[in-house]
């Protein structure tokens, strides 16, 4: 697959004043446009000090300017670099140099990044992990979008691929000259499936942790008034971030914020108190924190420890039987610093909990230590290089190709009918091929690399 023949140029840093500025260009006018700026084509692959010029031929900066000839090149077309001052009004004139050789246009976002895909300099997986590095939250983060970039993913991706196929050329065979096959092909070909699922299995079990380190984990803070989520909010954060009143409700709205713990990041949503309640404000600001809720990866439920035994049973009874998912839940009791403080140990001792006073900070540590521990990336080396970032998009087909796989199992060795899961086999190569782009819809590529920054 080739792009068209539009030669893009587009500025590579932000758009503000910086010590370095840097431009590139990328087609087949590219080198028209070098004759422009520099008045020669640089050797190639090297880096070359001249002097930059602008649309009236007056020179106007001097810097380094790389040329890196087709194919080898970042996205496989002829392409210049130019490494000057980075004043915005220079690389404004000079890029209005470039456009003024004909058909040579401004890129568009991800543009770059989509024309190395296009001429098969990576595959998408590894083009959707530019943006991943470049947005990385933490140190973690930031190493697995290495490793995607670098093929991990894709390399995973492409053994799984090689197996369904090896195991779709042995059905076609049998499907053709089934009469001359005298093995057990049955038991051969069930475990050919046995080894796909565990594959599939392991596979995800990594993405999920990789769309952790990319997306963070969404904590929700909930309970009834006065329980001290607000409070639990703000030590956590070490910020005043939500207010803290004694009086029922003062919660009202969603309040957010990001902590990171030992490189892991959480996302903390702070919510209205979970009653029943006449004003329709706080109605409404409890409809948001049930909608948060169920969209949470973890839930802290809070309970003032101060509070009457059975209140506290009731109150914890009434959430779990309004909670419509099977999300991990942590209570977190408050207050341990009163005189009056007590849990009802006989309810609650087959329960994920933790003591706490919001006030002292006693506690804390632990409930953080707690919170990294549930998600920590436990299966590799502490540097992670087992790990690499994954997206939604990829997950969701990998659900949906482990799902099939495992249908189609159980379906053939029902009905005995191969020419079916031949055919299984071909949907779940497809499906698969969709994560690194071997065979992908114009309007994914649109979608992917239209969260690209200009310049990438």
């Amino acid at each position: 697959m080739s792009c068209n023949n539009d030669t893009i140029v587009s500025r590579v840093t932000p758009e503000i004043r910086c010590n370095i500025g840097i431009i590139r260009v990328s087609g087949p006018l590219a080198s028209k446009a070098s004759m422009k700026v520099l008045g020669k084509v640089p050797l190639a692959r090297y880096a070359s000090y001249l002097p930059f010029l602008d649309i009236t031929g007056k020179i106007l900066d001097r810097g380094i300017a790389l040329w890196f000839p087709k194919p080898r090149s970042f996205t496989g077309e002829d392409s210049l670099e130019l490494q000057g001052h980075g004043n915005p009004i220079i690389i404004d004139l000079l890029i209005a140099n470039i456009l003024s050789v004909p058909t040579i246009r401004l890129a568009k976002p991800g543009e770059f990044s989509e024309r190395a895909f296009l001429n098969g300099k990576m595959d998408l997986v590894q083009a959707e992990s530019i943006v991943d590095l470049i947005n990385a939250n933490s140190e973690q983060a930031a190493r697995a979008a290495l490793q995607s970039l670098q093929g991990l993913f894709s390399f995973h991706i492409n053994k799984l691929v090689k197996k369904i196929t090896k195991l779709r050329v042995t059905i076609e065979a049998l499907i053709n000259f089934s009469e001359e096959m005298h093995y057990n092909y049955k038991y051969d070909i069930e475990s050919k499936i046995n080894e796909l699922i565990l594959l599939l299995n392991n596979i995800y079990n990594v993405s999920i942790q990789g769309t952790i380190l990319r997306e963070g984990i969404k904590i929700v803070i909930c309970g009834y008034p006065n329980s001290g989520k607000s409070s639990l909010l703000n030590v956590l954060s070490c910020i005043n971030r939500s207010i803290v009143t004694d009086i029922p409700g003062t919660t009202r709205d969603l309040i957010y914020e990001c902590i990171n713990i030992n490189g892991l990041l959480f996302h903390l949503v702070d919510t209205a108190g979970l009653r029943v309640t006449g004003d329709i404000i706080e109605r409404i600001g409890i409809k948001f924190a049930w909608k948060e809720i169920n969209l949470a990866d973890h839930i802290l439920f809070v309970i003032d420890g101060s509070s009457n035994l059975h209140e506290q049973v009731m109150n914890y009874s009434n959430f779990i039987e309004l909670l419509s998912n099977n999300v991990g839940i942590t209570i977190v009791f408050n207050k341990s610093d009163l005189l009056n403080f007590k849990i009802n140990f006989d309810y609650f001792k087959n329960s994920n909990y933790i003591l706490v006073s919001t006030k002292t900070g006693k506690g804390i540590k632990k409930l953080r230590t707690h919170l990294y521990n549930l998600f920590k990336i436990n299966k590799f080396s502490e540097n992670n290089e087992g790990i690499f970032l994954a997206r939604r998009r990829h997950i969701k087909i990998l659900i949906d190709v482990l799902n099939h796989i495992k249908y189609s199992k159980k379906n053939w060795k029902i009905n005995d009918n191969i020419e079916l899961l031949a055919e299984d086999l071909r949907i779940c190569h497809e499906n698969l091929n969709n994560i690194t782009g071997a065979f992908t819809s114009d309007q994914l590529l649109s979608d992917i690399f239209s969260d690209f920054c200009i310049g990438k």
